[in-house]
């Protein structure tokens, strides 16, 4: 504990720093390469379009508000370092659906992938199609529309997430 009002300083001044750095990595990430990551999120949707349409299958159609809770999640597992559909509160991605505000939805999926690969949406894809559950999601019918949000997180490592949801037209 500190005993005289420098020491006091200085530990409030560490205190500070911790937090405030703590999410610099993500929010460097969103903010001096905003374009690259954004580049990465259309990539990706083009390859899952492709993929669905291979299929015969409706392309996915990316929604903002969606964007934002996929950016979200993403964004909490780099700032908290885990990685998993499960918040550490134990939030799944319908109740980041519910959350945000989107409560239109029918049925809902996500998808999650880390890579530090050079063509990291490409083997995010391939990743996906090789789990039964995520090529599940990715290829499912009935779903219409979709949100990405890609981070940069600790040691370089891009954390993707994509969420889908069906609204009956």
């Amino acid at each position: 504990m500190p005993r005289t009002p420098i020491q006091a300083f200085g530990f409030l001044l560490g205190f500070w720093l911790v937090f405030a750095l703590s999410p610099l990595v993500v929010k460097t990430a969103r903010g001096t390469e905003p374009s690259n990551l954004a580049s990465l999120e259309a990539d990706l949707l083009a390859q899952v379009n492709r993929v669905r349409s291979d299929h015969h299958l409706v392309p996915l159609v990316r929604r903002s508000d969606l964007d934002r809770v996929a950016l979200a999640h993403s964004i909490d597992m780099a700032r908290r370092g885990y990685f998993s559909h499960q918040s550490p509160e134990g939030a799944n991605a319908v109740d980041r659906l519910r959350q945000h505000g989107v409560t239109d939805m029918r049925l809902a999926a996500e998808n999650l992938g880390q890579t530090t690969q050079s063509d990291p949406s490409a083997q995010i894809v391939r990743s996906w199609l090789q789990s039964p559950d995520h090529r599940d999601n990715l290829l499912a019918p009935a779903l219409n529309f979709t949100g990405i949000g890609v981070v940069r997180g600790a040691g370089g490592r891009l954390l993707y997430t994509q969420v889908y949801i069906l609204i009956p037209r």
